[in-house]
């Protein structure tokens, strides 16, 4: 099989793993009433998930940094098949809690692996694009995961979802095991040796990038529903209809993204990327009165919000080039802290101010990332330029 192929066999793999993961939004009423418990309560699933992911990839990448790519890519799906499987077959909520966090931990180390493995086998001038192409992946279980796993949920019940993702999951195994090569582990990284790494001020700064990119884009995203209701007066309907064209924007976000790191540099990249976001953000409560004008800036909005994902992946690689599941791994956890307080700084504000704010609100923490885009890359030059005096 060819490169490509490989490339966008890994990407479905992330696909399959982050529909399992943001689908129980769209069928958590479903599981609330049949396991009695609050909606509330239900939305620890998706709480649960991400601090499983955020705290445990490294750890788990580190623990398994001598094992060979291929064989920890099949391991992290025959995981996440359990944890489906255990999801479907759950009894309570209790044993329904614990399957999420076997999903978890799956998606995070084949997350950071498919991106290395992936980064890998391109072309040093194709790179940005082979990651695009994965993360595309990501953004496409937003346009068509979720919407099919609802209504998967709808007609045959909430865990039947979980079934057709371990379906899903089986396939894409057998894929990887008969078209992908094996790949050597890269140096093993201890836990020391990450906390080590926190040290190095230009990984910091890149990974700040990630931190307020993320959280600037979740503190809306989490709210959007309601906002549109209250901003534009859509119904569910149309509501579905936009998230629908998010999705698509999304995937479209993504490939520009790629093709801009090769082409156009990171560093452009991430600046026009993170200035539409934080415009988009600024003006969308302005915007977002109408359904058309709704539909058009967010379109701007999640197109550039995805955009930003392979550059910024591929400019965390090019820091630790020698061990970019490191910098991958790290970035995945601070990706998921992001959500973590961008959905709760969301929530704080819409219970002390109004949900009009957010959108501000969000366009400031963007705007931080941005200063860390500055302040990343001037480190970067400066290191450049005395390897340079010194050569």
């Amino acid at each position: 099989m060819n490169k490509n192929a490989i490339i966008y066999l890994l990407a479905f793999g992330l696909f399959v793993m982050v529909t399992a993961e943001i689908v129980v939004a769209g069928i958590l009423g479903m599981i609330a009433q049949d396991t009695k418990v609050s909606i509330g309560i239900a939305g620890q699933l998706v709480t649960v998930f991400a601090a499983v992911i955020a705290v445990g990839t490294p750890i788990l990448i580190s623990l398994t940094s001598k094992m060979e790519r291929k064989k920890l890519l099949l391991l992290s799906f025959f995981v996440f098949i359990v944890g489906n499987l255990l999801a479907f077959f759950s009894p309570n909520f209790t044993v329904l809690m614990a399957s999420r966090i076997v999903q978890a931990a799956s998606v995070g180390v084949f997350a950071v692996v498919a991106l290395t493995v992936g980064s890998s086998i391109a072309a040093p001038e194709r790179r940005g694009n082979a990651i695009g192409i994965i993360v595309m992946g990501a953004s496409t279980a937003l346009v068509v995961g979720v919407p099919l796993g609802t209504l998967i949920g709808e007609y045959w019940g909430w865990r039947s979802v979980f079934m057709f993702t371990s379906i899903l999951a089986v396939l894409s195994t057998i894929g990887i095991a008969a078209s992908v090569p094996k790949f050597e582990s890269q140096e093993s990284v201890s836990i020391k040796k990450q906390l080590a790494a926190l040290r190095d001020r230009r990984l910091i700064s890149g990974l700040l990038i990630t931190f307020f990119w993320v959280a600037g884009y979740q503190i809306m995203f989490t709210y959007i529903s309601p906002f549109l209701q209250e901003a534009a007066g859509l119904n569910i309907s149309q509501i579905s209809a936009a998230l629908f064209i998010c999705g698509i924007f999304a995937v479209i976000g993504s490939r520009i993204g790629g093709y801009g790191a090769d082409r156009w540099g990171i560093y452009r990249t991430l600046l026009v990327s993170l200035l539409l976001h934080a415009a988009a953000l600024m003006l969308l409560p302005w915007a977002a009165t109408t359904f058309t004008g709704a539909l058009i800036i967010l379109a701007v909005w999640i197109g550039s919000a995805y955009m930003t994902s392979p550059a910024q992946q591929y400019y965390l690689v090019s820091l630790s080039p020698n061990s970019s599941g490191l910098a991958l791994g790290l970035n995945h956890s601070v990706n998921q802290f992001g959500i973590a307080v961008g959905a709760g700084a969301g929530g704080w504000a819409v219970n002390q101010t109004s949900m009009m704010n957010l959108g501000w609100i969000g366009a400031l923490s963007i705007l931080v990332g941005l200063l860390a885009v500055f302040y990343s890359f001037s480190l970067k030059n400066k290191q450049l330029k005395e390897l340079d005096e010194a050569s």
